[in-house]
């Protein structure tokens, strides 16, 4: 790995830049941050200080647009392979307990037939199998973040900094310059960037410096997470297998994951009032939780909170914010981690446009206005999402009894939790976000698809995310992108001589992407689409523009807001 050092002059002082963009806090989205700048070749430096990888699996799944971006870089096939074997069933279990009653089951299709399906299946708009090349990945974050430290030690513009934190920066007009600690040394040292993200959690110190705070609702319930292995558990209850059960009697208010064939769980136990996580007998609750002793190992056990918060500000100028520094979840529906990453995509292009020269004033600050009201939107969905299911872990033994009024409170369950299914299929938030009032995107007038958290809407209208299309069994549009902008052309007669004589005269990626099946038609039924290198669509027409240079100063961030 590498690092860029050039020498930067000013008036009083020379000093060097050691990188790029440095980027405080190496879980999941600082990774992906890094990963993603070296896609566009950007140098960074990722400050991160835990030594090693957390074991602890923590979010158990990886979105499909994450696993779009994951596809780009190359690891994406690794993420699958350490991921829950792909022809495990897909089922979803709601139940009294693990010796009660079943409440409710959704089955879905294994990521095997899943993939048999797709490529047996006619191209439908309306069909999900259609909307992305990935349906989710089912993989724990530890999995994740060690693929992804594996991905930045093959990167010349990326190097990782374990075991150091930041504790300070100090922001100059033309750099940033952050002060770091060893506590192994207890040595402080200086790097010196020319931006600054912090990636640094809930408690940022980036964003503490920044005077930021969060907005929304804190601390809706306390959790313990017990990360054990029981290889005879599925064979000792009634139900069959699953990714996810969910147990709805409240002394074991929570939920089960599968990781495996059945050997390895995660017990996420909400905790009662006034109930410390660290006096929790991790044992006896898993098998008060089974009705039956079995050999269990506890592997680790660690708190967590759910929250449903976003910082007011994403950052300005040198200093921004990405993943949990900017947004804190609850993990019902696995918004969190997947909205950090798409956090750090969107920044990830910007940066390089300023860097690069060819961004204007507002690039950066678009970061601000495109993500943080998707910030807002999903923590208060996720949030939503955890209260109701919350609201159906209040009954107790009467879920299990045999009466007649019994039936009736199960039947009641069983329909609300038919409704509550967008916890597991929530294509629309994952896919169908948009960048509404974003001042780089070109609004052409066209009504806007509903936002509904389950249902997805395929459109290239800018401000959305460019659809998705498979072009053969195994090569996706996106696979034909380069990285950059890519203007999509659906019509190759429409001549685009100007726009690209205009890109090339600012240096801009450009890339023309001539594509005219009919399955492109009915997603892009526009002559030409132009694709942000965020996957987004900034602006569509059916002719070239008249003066280029307006379109490119919008889409650039060469304006001014009045």
């Amino acid at each position: 790995m590498g690092e860029s050092h050039s020498p930067f002059i000013n008036l009083y002082c020379i000093y060097v830049i050691d990188t790029q963009v440095l980027i405080v806090g190496g879980g999941s989205v600082g990774l992906s941050l890094s990963a993603e700048l070296a896609h566009h070749g950007v140098t960074s430096v990722v400050v991160e200080e835990q030594p090693n990888v957390n074991p602890h699996p923590r979010a158990n799944a990886i979105a499909c647009r994450t696993m779009e971006y994951y596809r780009r870089w190359g690891i994406a096939d690794s993420l699958v392979a350490a991921g829950i074997p792909p022809e495990n069933p897909a089922d979803y279990y709601w139940v009294s307990s693990l010796s009660g009653r079943e409440i409710h089951r959704l089955s879905l299709p294994s990521q095997t037939q899943l993939e048999t399906l797709r490529r047996t299946t006619e191209f439908s708009i309306d069909n999900r199998l259609h909307w992305s090349a990935y349906i989710k990945c089912n993989v724990g974050q530890n999995e994740v973040d060690q693929i992804l430290r594996d991905h930045l030690d093959t990167l010349s513009q990326s190097q990782l900094k374990s075991g150091v934190r930041a504790v300070r920066y100090i922001e100059h007009d033309d750099h940033i310059e952050t002060v770091l600690f060893d506590p192994v040394t207890s040595v402080e040292s200086k790097i010196t960037s020319k931006f600054l993200v912090g990636c640094d959690g809930g408690r940022s110190v980036i964003r503490n410096q920044l005077g930021i705070a969060y907005e929304g609702d804190g601390d809706l319930a306390q959790f313990v997470s017990v990360y054990f292995r029981a290889p005879e558990l599925m064979a000792a209850h009634p139900f069959g297998p699953a990714n996810i059960y969910f147990p709805l009697h409240h002394d074991h208010a929570g939920y089960l994951i599968n990781w495996d064939h059945g050997e390895s769980w995660t017990y996420h136990i909400q905790l009662k009032a006034n109930e410390s996580w660290d006096e929790v007998d991790a044992i006896a609750r898993i098998t008060n939780l089974l009705g039956a002793e079995i050999p269990i190992t506890i592997e680790s056990i660690q708190p967590w909170t759910a929250h449903a918060l976003t910082a007011s500000s994403f950052g300005s100028g040198r200093v921004w914010l990405a993943g949990d520094a900017a947004h804190l979840f609850s993990p019902t529906g696995g918004f969190g981690m997947n909205t950090g990453v798409s956090d750090a995509v969107d920044l990830a292009w910007k940066l390089r446009g300023v860097i690069e020269g060819w961004g204007g004033p507002n690039l950066l600050p678009s970061y601000d206005i495109e993500r943080r009201p998707i910030g807002s939107r999903n923590t208060q969905l996720a949030k939503e999402l955890y209260e109701r299911l919350a609201s159906v872990m209040e009954l107790g033994d009467i879920l299990d009894e045999e009466s007649a009024e019994a039936d009736q409170v199960r039947m009641t369950l069983k329909a609300d939790l038919v409704e509550q299914e967008s916890l597991i299929a929530s294509f629309g938030v994952l896919l169908g976000y948009r960048y509404t009032n974003s001042p780089i995107c070109i609004a052409d007038g066209t009504p806007e698809p509903e936002d509904h958290p389950q249902m997805y809407v395929p459109t290239s209208r800018p401000g959305h995310r460019a659809p998705h299309i498979w072009l053969t069994e195994d090569e996706t549009l996106y696979d034909r992108f380069s990285v950059g902008f890519n203007l999509i052309r659906t019509n190759p007669s429409v001549d685009v001589s100007d726009l690209v004589a205009e890109a090339t005269k600012r240096e801009l990626p450009l890339a023309i992407v001539d594509i005219d099946t009919p399955e492109t038609q009915i997603v892009y039924p526009c002559a030409l689409t132009l694709v942000r290198p965020d996957l987004m669509v900034a602006w569509r027409a059916n002719l070239a523009p008249t003066t280029s240079e307006d379109l490119w100063d919008k889409v650039t961030g060469h304006f001014s807001i009045s």
